[in-house]
């Protein structure tokens, strides 16, 4: 190991650093990773700006995949240094109702935040817990992180996917996508792109991608999309049924916003099931008549947050070489260029699918 490690750092709302720090040493119960690979994902630009909470000074990055570098003297998750490993953004505590039914998800433990549970790189200071986030050339990984090793065969521009792809797999464990199930998924970013391709690997016959981006709607089909569309509102809702007539078995809403939540309502089935996955902020409100979409057609409308559960289908998906995964890693930079990534990020640069940093 080096004597010094890199992060970026966000001091505080809207501002970024680059820091030398040493290279943490774990305490007996810990990991230190050497982190080869960090997906930039939009919550991390929220974060920047502020718009998510006060968790400063944070080291952000929570999409990150590494090799072990170090090990405690008693970590016990039977791990060994060089080991490949994707390491759970979700540090649940596995001890409140919540973790012991299974959606450590909702984790109740030492937050302020009921719901929100404790996220690496997401919500945890650099003052609470060091080297807690991905946007660095080391991390450590606390006792209570859930990790899981990624086969060596895997191209690291590959298995920095399986964040976003667990988070997809666990909408798709959500809707109850069945062989056969019409799937609609609306919103054609990663994580769409990745939930049109978990829902063709759970069998799904159909699967229509929605979205505005033509760049993006070119390419769902090598994911497992039979019908790609552009369409919003009343237009959707026309088109949709021409194409399903009696509404889609499962819709998808990977956009992150009420607008494309409306649309899920309207182009789901009677009796179907509609699953948001897209994070709208806390502003934004639904409003719905309720008893022309909700009540009178039984939707089943089901909230999926983030990815618990979802990495070892995910890894296993990945591994599978079934879709072409390495397209959708477009723009790499490294680690001191994450602001001009940032920047290509929000100017929408032609071609940018998924920006990844390597430390």
């Amino acid at each position: 190991m080096t004597n010094a490690a890199v992060q970026v750092v966000f001091p505080r709302a809207g501002a970024v650093e680059l820091r030398e720090v040493p290279v943490p040493r774990p305490s007996p119960d810990e990991l230190v990773i050497q982190v080869s690979r960090v997906g930039i994902c939009a919550t991390d630009l929220h974060l920047r700006d502020g718009h998510i909470g006060d968790p400063y000074p944070l080291v952000p990055g929570h999409e990150f995949i590494g090799v072990v570098a170090e090990i405690g003297a008693a970590d016990d998750r039977g791990l060994s240094v060089g080991d490949r490993v994707a390491v759970e953004m979700l540090v649940p505590c596995q001890r409140c109702a919540r973790c012991r039914e299974g959606r450590y998800n909702l984790c109740r433990e030492d937050l302020d935040t009921p719901g929100a549970g404790r996220q690496l790189g997401v919500n945890i200071p650099d003052t609470d817990r060091p080297y807690a986030g991905g946007y660095a050339t080391h991390m450590v990984v606390p006792r209570e992180a859930i990790v899981h090793r990624i086969p060596d065969s895997l191209d690291p521009d590959v298995a920095v996917l399986v964040e976003p792809l667990a988070v997809a797999s666990r909408a798709i464990a959500r809707g109850q996508v069945h062989p056969g199930d019409r799937v609609v998924v609306i919103g054609p970013g990663p994580v769409g792109l990745l939930c049109a391709a978990a829902a063709t690997a759970a069998g799904a016959s159909d699967v229509v991608v929605v979205g505005g981006r033509p760049e993006r709607r070119s390419i769902a089909a090598a994911f497992g999309s039979t019908v790609q569309l552009a369409a919003r509102g009343e237009q959707l809702a026309e088109e949709m049924r021409r194409i399903m007539p009696d509404g889609a078995d499962v819709v998808i809403e990977a956009a992150g916003s009420v607008d494309a939540q409306l649309d899920a309502l309207r182009v789901v089935r009677r009796g179907g099931r509609v699953v948001l996955a897209g994070a709208c902020g806390s502003g934004p409100m639904l409003r719905v008549p309720s008893d022309d979409l909700l009540l009178t057609r039984e939707i089943d409308v089901l909230p999926s947050f983030l990815s618990a559960g979802g990495f070892e289908p995910a890894i296993a998906l990945l591994a599978s070489g079934r879709f072409p995964f390495a397209t959708l890693v477009t723009h790499v930079y490294p680690l001191r260029d994450v602001e001009r990534a940032f920047a290509d990020i929000e100017q929408r640069t032609e071609g940018l699918i998924k920006a990844v940093l390597i430390p």
